[in-house]
């Protein structure tokens, strides 16, 4: 049986992970490329940061991986506790349950390029690191990234339908609605991503801790 304790701490720590080492850690401790490099400039400078203390880098991009697979994992685990024999929205939540692994082993494949352009200019390949980095550098943040959103709003809807309680029915609404309008922005164009992803961020953390609370009171 899925605990949701252990499901509401996924969810609660692992997007605080996440982005604290993307956006805080990261930067201080890994060198990059310069402001405004760009083609292979930028990717082979990205590469020189990041062999300059290679097992540093290696822990920060674990970290942060880390962070990223246990909220996907947290996803996966609330999915399946919507599921079940005569739930409403239980269709939802099991596309949910079977896309969010899928989506999470892309994003693990796309991280894996840069370990493999780090192991092509280690050994001197310099047009195979390139090119693994450029493939590091623009795959992974689209099309996966949609597809969670889309996976994501189906556990959403699933929680409004089943549930009773008015903080539950408000977290899966936000959460449904934010990431449906984040899904329909990528055939469109749409300013206000950055908050709508921040805002998925905050109530993914929200959903945990009331889980977790739910589950001790």
């Amino acid at each position: 049986m899925v605990s949701k304790t252990f499901t509401g701490y996924l969810l609660a720590l692992g997007p605080i992970v996440m982005l604290a080492t993307w956006i805080f850690l990261w930067d201080a401790l890994v060198p990059g490329a310069p402001e405004g490099a760009v083609g292979e400039a930028k990717i082979l400078a990205d590469i020189e940061g990041g062999m300059e203390n290679f097992a540093l880098t290696k822990l920060v991009s674990f970290i942060g991986l880390g962070g990223m697979m246990a909220m996907a994992l947290g996803y996966t685990l609330w999915a399946r506790l919507l599921r079940g024999e005569g739930k409403k929205g239980t269709t939802f939540a099991t596309v949910a349950a079977i896309a969010i692994p899928v989506i999470a082993a892309g994003m693990m494949m796309s991280m894996d390029f840069n370990y493999g352009a780090a192991d092509a200019y280690e050994s001197g390949d310099t047009s195979s690191a390139l090119i693994l980095g450029a493939v590091a550098e623009y795959s992974g943040g689209e099309i996966l990234w949609t597809f969670l959103m889309l996976s994501v709003s189906f556990i959403g809807i699933a929680t409004v339908l089943q549930e009773t309680d008015t903080v539950n029915r408000s977290i899966g609404g936000i959460l449904a609605v934010a990431t449906l309008v984040m899904f329909a922005s990528w055939f469109t164009t749409f300013e206000g991503l950055d908050f709508l992803w921040m805002l998925w961020m905050l109530v993914t953390v929200v959903a945990g801790v009331n889980m977790i609370i739910r589950q001790k009171a």
